[in-house]
């Protein structure tokens, strides 16, 4: 048997790119870490948009219980953040690994890259969550009254 050239399936770029990983990590690469590290960024703000399948992050320097903290690899070639709430939020298929480009907005000072429709899952993935709230909240409302009514009894 001769010798066979093994392929590389990770692919290395220098253009700023965000992985999800099937692990509940987000994860950005060297050319993307930089201007977080060079303003010791410790934490962020994932922020979504439901109409355009955009992906927000937004650095902050003030504490906000809403924040995620980015945690830096040991040789400086890439930042990283738990996300598996933030997966479950906007629906995401994190069954693989994916990367995406992501992109500095001067005017929002953030980094904003795209997730494709396809890797979006269930029916909600095209609505807001506030529809979604508010569809499961009218459907509820008979039995929330019932449950108060019950707990106010049991507490009397």
């Amino acid at each position: 048997m001769g010798w066979e050239i093994f392929s590389r399936k990770m692919v290395t770029t220098s253009d700023p790119t965000v992985t999800l990983m099937h692990s509940g990590r987000m994860s950005l690469n060297k050319s993307a870490t930089q201007r977080l590290e060079e303003k010791a960024i410790e934490r962020v703000l994932l922020l979504w948009d439901a109409e355009t399948h955009q992906v927000g992050i937004k650095p902050i320097t003030k504490k906000d219980t809403r924040s995620y903290k980015v945690s830096y690899s040991g040789r400086g070639n890439s930042a990283g953040l738990s996300t598996v709430m933030f997966y479950k939020f906007i629906n995401y298929n994190w069954d693989k690994t994916y990367n995406y480009p992501v992109t500095w907005n001067d005017d929002q000072g953030m980094y904003v890259f795209t997730i494709p429709t396809e890797r979006l899952i269930g029916v909600n993935a095209q609505k807001t969550r506030r529809e979604v709230a508010a569809k499961a909240s009218s459907k509820n409302t008979p039995k929330l009254v019932a449950k108060q009514k019950e707990a106010t009894h049991l507490t009397q």
